[in-house]
């Protein structure tokens, strides 16, 4: 199944509760920690589950995907599919929670997710981009992200190398360019993603258009 990374997805997330402390033990990454020693592991049945978590994920409710996703990893803790998930997820809740703790929670779970399938170039993508999002965020608090930009910039290389055809990844890339500072790499990147069928925000587009103006002057 072809997956888009969580910024690049359009929809709403439909009845997705907000903060933390109204999600569910099932709506929480891994049950919250808990495992139930009694089920015992199926690849087959977490296939399925997780399986189902896209699914839903692409229908807009992430809170059934949530639960697959949790099933998934209930019969197969080393599926790399439901900590995919569960990142992917998280992220997206971070829009509207505390975004520094959400963002970070999301790169502990895909990175769990990229150590299981690290040749997975989607998953390295979606790692690279928690990453920049953080460091983002941590300047606009005035602090330093530059650690998580660096960490970004060799995760996307990489990513880059393995799915240099997939438009979401091409396009994360290169707003970590423009975060960075790089705006012809960025112009590049966005390029490419548009040849590829991808279609970036107007803003962002926008933004971009200033800073290579202001840069030539």
């Amino acid at each position: 199944m072809k997956k888009l990374f969580f910024i690049a997805l359009a929809f709403s997330l439909n009845g997705s509760p907000v903060l933390a402390g109204e999600f569910s033990m099932e709506e929480l990454p891994m049950y919250g920690g808990q495992h139930d020693p009694k089920v015992r592991r199926s690849r087959e049945s977490s296939a399925s589950a997780a399986q189902l978590g896209w699914k839903y994920f692409y229908q807009g409710d992430a809170s059934t995907a949530m639960k697959r996703f949790n099933q998934a990893w209930m019969f197969d803790r080393k599926n790399p599919q439901a900590y995919w998930g569960f990142g992917i997820i998280v992220g997206l809740r971070a829009d509207q929670g505390n975004r520094e703790k959400l963002l970070s929670e999301s790169i502990q779970l895909l990175s769990k997710a990229h150590e299981l399938e690290p040749k997975n170039g989607k998953i390295t993508g979606d790692l690279a981009y928690s990453h920049t999002l953080l460091g983002h965020h941590l300047e606009i608090l005035g602090n330093d992200g530059k650690s998580h930009f660096l960490k970004a910039e060799t995760l996307f290389a990489k990513a880059y190398k393995t799915d240099p055809s997939y438009p979401p990844l091409v396009a994360n890339y290169g707003i970590l360019k423009f975060y960075t500072g790089d705006y012809s790499a960025a112009e590049r990147l966005t390029n490419e993603a548009k040849e590829l069928g991808y279609t970036p925000s107007s803003k962002f587009e926008n933004d971009l258009k200033k800073k290579l103006k202001e840069s030539q002057n």
